[in-house]
Parts: C-alpha cells; structure tokens; sequence
C-alpha cells in the first residue's frame, strides 16, 4: 500500500503538468502587449470625453437638486475689499443653517473664522425655507485688521454646514496673484 502511494503521488504531477510544446504561443503574447499598450490610451480617452461631458453641461450634476449651494463672490478680481457668500436652498424642505466659516489659505497654511452674523447681530442657526436664497456681505477690512498676515493669504472659501451634520463649501476665490493662482 505503501508503494502504491508512493508511486501515486510521484507519478500524478508529472501527468498533469506535461507539455507537448516548449515556449508560450507568439499569439498570446502579441495580444498581452497590445492590451497593455491599449489601456494607458484608452483611459486617456474617455477622461477627454468625461471633460467635454462636464463643460456641455455647465457643472450641473444628477444630485444638485436636494442640496444647499453656495456660492462666495468677490467685488473685484484682486485684492477684493467684500466677499458675498450665496447659500441657495435647493432641497424640498426646509433646513436650519450653521453658522459659515469663513477659511484663507495659502500653500500650506489655513485660517479659519467663524462668522456668527452681521452689525452685531447674532443671525445664526438660520432657518432657510425651500427655494430661498440667504445673502451675507463680507467686509475683509475687518479681518486685515484683527491679524495682518491675512492680506497674504492667497484664497478664501465658505464651509457651511446644516443641523444634520452635512457640510457644504463653496469653490476657491483667488485673493491675491500667486505662481499657483
């Protein structure tokens, strides 16, 4: 029994690995290069196509309908002296409003500024019914004034955040000419 097992074990890979034929077949390998060689060009296609896509239909997404939007405007195209920030209500109900942080950034450094309402009065947690749009008009003096390197930062955004947690921001403004901007 022994010997049978023996005989079994030694004589069962050498029957299940031989070949008849020694090398790859060419065919398979011209086919392995020419996918490799395909792919890079391939990927390069269809981020062209899903660019174009984006610019026909001017930055409108499936799931922008139920969602807050906002917006940060500058008065000027550098070295502005007021921001306004947009935050348009899209969302069938209505929805309370955190209050926006306003946040500078240069290369690698952020500030970042709680804004809690305008002349003095505390507006926020706001409550913005459906379809709405809230305006807040954003004096940067006085934010050179409490802290002087601010006026080296290069660009600015507003993080907003609703009552349930989701946090909306708005795109980058460029404040001042940079290598970068």
């Amino acid at each position: 029994m022994k010997n049978l097992f023996l005989l079994v074990l030694f004589f069962f890979p050498a029957l299940s690995y031989a070949q008849t034929e020694v090398g790859s077949e060419p065919g398979k390998l011209l086919v392995i290069i020419l996918i490799i060689l395909a792919l890079p060009l391939v990927l390069f296609l269809l981020s062209k196509l899903r660019k174009e896509k984006a610019a026909t239909t001017k930055s409108r997404s499936l799931f922008s309908f139920g969602r807050l939007r906002v917006e940060l405007l500058k008065d000027r195209k550098y070295r502005p002296r007021t921001l306004t920030m947009r935050v348009k209500n899209n969302k069938r109900k209505d929805v309370d409003v955190q209050a926006p942080v306003l946040m500078f950034r240069k290369l690698w450094s952020v500030r970042k500024f709680k804004l809690k309402g305008m002349d003095r009065y505390v507006i926020y947690p706001l409550y913005l019914e459906a379809g709405k749009t809230h305006e807040l008009h954003i004096n940067l003096g006085v934010f050179h004034e409490h802290d002087r390197s601010l006026a080296t930062y290069y660009w600015a955004k507003v993080i907003v955040q609703d009552t349930h947690g989701r946090k909306y921001t708005s795109r980058y403004i460029t404040l001042r000419k940079s290598l970068f901007s």
